[in-house]
């Protein structure tokens, strides 16, 4: 191959490489248009006979219901430009809660009867609304202001707090005026005395809980102090039982932390790991009927659009079942989409830089001699934006920060190849030259 024809191709991978990034910086093009799917929580009715969920169908997100079993699948409710999503029952089984995304990305709470129908908005659109949970004949959810949506820390001094609203939409109230950055994982006491939700504490997620009487935000006293770091997870009162997700021991020094669904009967103070998927385990659910939980497994973590697979888990076997769900199909093919989303992902701007990087070390090999220039060159230039990276954190975006931290650490690898791609065509030359002056 001559060597302008691997100029040539450098050329190519180069456009290539400039065209993802500029792409993905450029683009922002909501990730769930056109996405067919489940979406990310489930709720089982307290009969366990029936689950219900979110589900996107060519980008369009409704509520479900289906048996548990997977069967008899209907649609309940039918969004007009908008998304609904993270469906809860009440406690008599007489009402669903769920959320409404608008094309303003601002979420407001609904309630309707189990089939969907005669639906009340009970919040307005000054406030956005995260999650929501029924207690006793009133509605608790986390909320912040509409206007503060999409900001980053630092832009807006507004964050997360409790609010209560009546069934009938009346008397809402803020209860708590914290702005809390995350809040999540709502959930009530059984007698409704108390509000469980997860917030962020400096170094882990932990259970605080509000009470209703008094107003005071505490650590919720049920969860050991062993436990540690919780994500999603569950609280089964009667049973005195506590399902919750955490990072698994294996993957604690990965790349990519993993995230399984463990156990802990509070009664008997052992906790035990009930899965081994090696993805990211969320919503888990217990089964009222029987000593099962019901969770989605995000099998293509941590890419998006988020793909998730409803299973169960026997706690006493840890054996894992898939709920094979007869659920609709997608009436587009989204195959422009989809190619698009392929040779843009981060898989394929890795491949471009690595091909580009090996393409130019053969090209000044071939020039100068120099095989290792390039790989050189790449180090240098990911050490200088990892230093940057640390610079734009402290002074600036932390976010910002970390996304060129990742950037730097995914140049290395592609330096190595380039080094290694030198140190082999250094190897072949010189075979190539020995092998010529034993033919004379």
């Amino acid at each position: 191959m001559k060597q302008k024809n691997y100029l040539y191709a450098s050329l190519v991978c180069f456009v290539l490489l400039a065209g993802a990034i500029t792409y993905n910086i450029l683009h922002n093009e909501d990730a769930y248009l056109g996405y067919t799917g489940l979406g990310d929580s489930i709720e089982l009715t307290d009969d366990d006979s029936q689950v219900y969920f979110s589900y996107y169908q060519d980008g369009e997100e409704s509520i479900y219901r289906a048996n548990s079993n997977g069967d008899a699948v209907k649609q309940i409710t039918q969004p007009d430009d908008e998304r609904h999503r993270k469906p809860v029952l009440s406690p008599d089984g007489k009402n669903l809660l769920y959320l409404s995304e608008n094309e303003d990305r601002i979420q407001s709470l609904y309630i309707a009867d189990l089939n969907g129908e005669h639906q009340k908005k009970l919040t307005d659109d000054t406030v956005h609304v995260a999650e929501a949970v029924f207690s006793d004949d009133q509605i608790y959810y986390v909320g912040m202001p509409a206007e503060a949506v999409g900001k980053a820390e630092g832009e807006t001094k507004e964050g997360f707090d409790l609010h209560s609203v009546g069934l009938d939409g009346e008397n809402d109230q803020k209860l708590t005026d914290e702005d809390h950055f995350t809040m999540n994982h709502l959930a009530s006491s059984d007698d409704g005395s108390a509000i469980y939700y997860t917030l962020f504490n400096g170094n882990d997620d932990k259970i605080y809980a509000y009470n209703v009487e008094n107003g005071k935000e505490t650590r919720a006293d049920w969860v050991p102090s062993e436990v540690g770091a919780v994500y999603d997870w569950n609280y089964d009162e009667a049973k005195s039982a506590f399902a919750f997700t955490n990072v698994s021991d294996e993957s604690e020094n990965s790349s990519l932390f993993k995230y399984e669904l463990y156990y802990r009967d509070l009664n008997e103070g052992e906790t035990k790991q009930l899965t081994t998927l090696e993805s990211s385990v969320v919503s888990p659910e217990f089964f009222h009927q029987s000593n099962k939980i019901a969770f989605l497994e995000y099998t293509n973590w941590a890419n998006h659009p988020e793909e998730y697979v409803l299973k169960t888990v026997d706690v006493a076997s840890k054996e894992v079942k898939e709920v094979s769900m007869d659920l609709p199909g997608s009436t587009n093919s989204q195959w422009v989409r989809k190619t698009l989303n392929v040779v843009t992902s981060s898989i394929a701007i890795a491949v471009y830089y690595t091909v580009l990087l090996s393409l130019l070390t053969i090209y000044y090999y071939k020039k100068s001699g120099k095989r290792y220039r390039t790989g050189l060159v790449s180090i240098l230039l990911a050490v200088a934006v990892f230093l940057s990276s640390i610079l734009v954190a402290m002074l600036s975006d932390p976010w910002a920060g970390i996304a060129l931290g990742i950037l730097a650490v995914g140049m290395l690898p592609s330096s190595v190849i380039a080094l290694l791609v030198g140190l082999i065509i250094g190897r072949l030359e010189k075979t190539t030259q020995e092998e010529a002056v034993s033919r004379r």
